[in-house]
């Protein structure tokens, strides 16, 4: 009974753990709608520079003012726009009063803030090579969009990488401190706007995050918990079945008292490749057909027939010496 109630407090926490689970899955994405990405912030009361970017502020709009750095700028190939593909312009620009994270030394203080933005997209190699942002002040409404993996470019000319990868950006402006993400334009306004000027094309801001709906992977989770619950009951049940059979056998005697042990010895006939069900049926309690003999067969004829030879043998008188 104890090992009941144990495995009963088990078997109830899996099951809670599971439908913890299942309550995950259907509302995966509360926290995300709860930011509400699509209003408008300030950027710098949501990214800090050298500071790890939260996933909550992927597509999150911002707005903000700066300037560009003309010459910190980066062209990434192999993108697609409306089925074509080209190249990627993408642009330092130093935000006003921009924030540096808490974890930044006094010494990165001399340093420009700048942050990766996406000015552009264009099928001609030369134009995004040759395509510069104007100098002066520029007012911005953008999205934040989650940097990409650095990956190898060496095969690549001059001024131009695969990914949007601030690692990779830093190692080519050293003078330079960034965020962990970049900016898509919405909108630019300003004597030096130059998004989607120059030669390059407008590039839409996209959604990176889940648009909602059931999770899967928490939903495996809630799988594995009832799992978990009904292996437990299962394991339960099979010491239980053990101990009955033990007891059964005769080895339940054999644990309480020590001294009153019972071993079998059984021994198979010349010539026999397995032990007779009639003996193992004496031995165990069990009828025969469960050690391997056939399952007989009951008749009314044949349930009088023994109770016959069963009266026959009960009446034969017993005689001799």
């Amino acid at each position: 009974m104890g090992s009941l109630l144990f495995v009963l407090v088990l078997v109830t926490c899996f099951v809670g753990l599971s439908a913890w689970q299942v309550d995950r899955a259907q509302h995966k994405n509360d926290a995300v709608e709860s930011a509400d990405v699509e209003e408008v912030e300030p950027f710098n009361e949501v990214m800090e520079a050298q500071a790890p970017m939260p996933g909550i502020l992927a597509d999150q709009r911002v707005s903000l003012s700066g300037h560009w750095l003309p010459e910190a700028q980066v062209v990434v190939p192999g993108r697609v726009l409306d089925g074509d593909k080209g190249f990627w312009v993408v642009t330092m620009f130093a935000p006003d009063d921009a924030r540096l994270g808490a974890s930044v030394g006094a010494d990165a203080e001399d340093k420009t803030i700048a942050i990766p933005v996406l000015r552009g997209f264009t099928t001609d190699e030369k134009t995004a090579m040759e395509s510069r942002a104007a100098e002066g002040p520029v007012k911005m409404t953008a999205q934040i969009g989650p940097v990409e993996g650095p990956m190898p470019g060496n095969s690549l000319p001059e001024g131009q990488v695969r990914s949007v990868s601030t690692s990779q950006l830093i190692n080519l402006f050293p003078d330079l401190l960034t965020y962990s993400g970049f900016l898509i334009p919405e909108s630019a306004t300003g004597d030096a706007a130059s998004v989607a000027t120059d030669g390059l094309a407008f590039v839409p801001p996209t959604t990176t995050r889940d648009e909602g709906g059931f999770d899967l992977q928490s939903a495996g989770y809630a799988i594995e918990w009832l799992i978990f619950a009904g292996m437990a009951l299962y394991m339960w049940w099979q010491l239980l079945r053990d101990d009955f059979m033990r007891r059964r056998l005769g080895e339940g005697s054999d644990s309480q008292d020590p001294a009153n042990r019972v071993e079998y010895v059984v021994v198979k006939s010349a010539g026999q490749s397995s032990i007779d069900p009639k003996v193992m049926s004496g031995l165990t309690g069990l009828p025969a057909h469960r050690h391997g003999a056939k399952k007989p067969r009951r008749s009314r004829g044949s349930a009088s027939k023994s109770s016959t030879d069963d009266n026959s043998t009960n009446t034969t008188p017993t005689g001799g010496n």
